[in-house]
């Protein structure tokens, strides 16, 4: 194997002193040492056939590449192929991989069985030969009320002809709400047609980029997964409103106590924290600083120790999602807090991605 350029560092011992976590140099495979984890994931992406292609182009470049963790998530279609692929003793034999290679779903849901119409659960997932799961991923977190037409359900319902009907409704009632009417009735004034229009455009543009999966409904994900044996990759990151205000870490610490709230001691070290700045993820976005990167990393990892002590803390693998490439991942892999990455767009590639995995090595 290659030696790794100077302190870009494949495997390390996490420590803190005076209250500054850093990292120091492992051999591959000694106990107790940290192995980043770069986990791909494809998105709605790659039909079966394509990602088998795309997963086997990737292991001829990362022949012999025993010393870090690999993740591959392909959409759910592609699971059970992708599953049949990856079997361990296929992979030694013809890839000289060790059993570091991952499969990951995109998401979950938090009940068992029931009347969930295109819905998976965790029970299902680990039939088919999934490991991990990726919960909270910033795209289910912000980016549903987009697509699914939250806002513009709302704009419409405060049209004047749809409050209109509403009233005359209403007044049809014995037992109808009087301060309803009374609200209906001024919004349908003359002169309030403009504070109806601002009401509307507002509402509708609030719910659109804000409607999502609650912290709530995350944390029930998770508790589920744990209890089915799968491993989570709990995503958490601020958004652009929120860096801009100086709130990005009240943000994160809300997520993160609430989204791991209830998970048993036993299961916590099946947890790893994925954090995405959305204001950093996308074409055209601007990534995020090393600084930027370092200071939250840190914030985590010392809420990490509060919640769970320093042990854990140490060693618990925080992930970096924002716009990863191959020519940025072993500057983000010196930061003290980084134990690797979630990558997006260049996880369909598998020169960029077999080149992030291969971080840090002299060709």
């Amino acid at each position: 194997m290659n030696n790794s350029s100077p302190n870009v560092y494949r495997n390390y011992y996490r420590l803190r002193t005076a209250n500054q976590w850093r990292k120091v140099q492992a051999e591959s495979g000694e106990p107790g040492a940290i192995r980043p984890y770069l986990a791909g994931n494809w998105k709605m992406n790659m039909t079966p056939r394509s990602g088998l292609a795309l997963a086997a182009r990737l292991f001829d470049i990362c022949k012999g590449i025993k010393d870090v963790d690999i993740g591959l998530g392909p959409p759910f279609t592609g699971l059970s192929t992708l599953a049949e692929y990856i079997k361990p003793d296929f992979l030694k034999a013809e890839y000289d991989i060790g059993r570091n290679v991952f499969l990951l779903a995109q998401d979950v849901f938090f009940e068992s069985k029931g009347a969930f119409t295109g819905e998976i659960s965790a029970e299902m997932l680990a039939a088919i030969g999934v490991d991990r799961v990726i919960i909270g991923h910033s795209d289910r977190r912000a980016n549903l009320g987009k697509y699914f037409g939250f806002g513009s359900s709302v704009a419409r319902r405060l049209s004047n002809d749809f409050l209109t009907q509403s009233l005359s409704r209403l007044k049809q009632k014995d037992d109808a709400d009087s301060k309803a009417i009374m609200a209906l009735e001024h919004l349908l004034a003359k002169e309030n047609e403009d504070v109806l229009a601002g009401l509307a455009s507002f509402l509708g543009g609030e719910l659109r980029d804000r409607a999502g999966e609650s912290d709530e409904a995350i944390n029930r994900k998770v508790l589920a997964a744990l209890e089915q044996g799968l491993q989570v990759i709990f995503c958490c990151g601020e958004n652009r409103e929120a860096r801009e205000n100086n709130e990005t870490f009240k943000l994160l610490e809300r997520q993160i106590r609430m989204g791991l709230e209830g998970v048993p001691q036993r299961l916590i070290h099946d947890v790893v924290i994925a954090y995405e700045p959305l204001w950093a993820i996308g074409v055209g976005a601007k990534p995020a600083t090393h600084e930027q990167i370092s200071e939250v990393h840190d914030f985590i990892r010392n809420l990490i120790m509060d919640l769970h002590g320093e042990q854990f803390a140490a060693s618990i693998r925080i992930l970096y999602g924002g716009n990863v490439k191959p020519d940025n991942i072993a500057d983000i892999m010196t930061i003290a807090g980084v134990d690797g990455a979630l990558v997006g767009g260049a996880s369909l590639k598998a020169t960029d991605f077999g080149q992030i995995v291969r971080f840090g090595l002299i060709d």
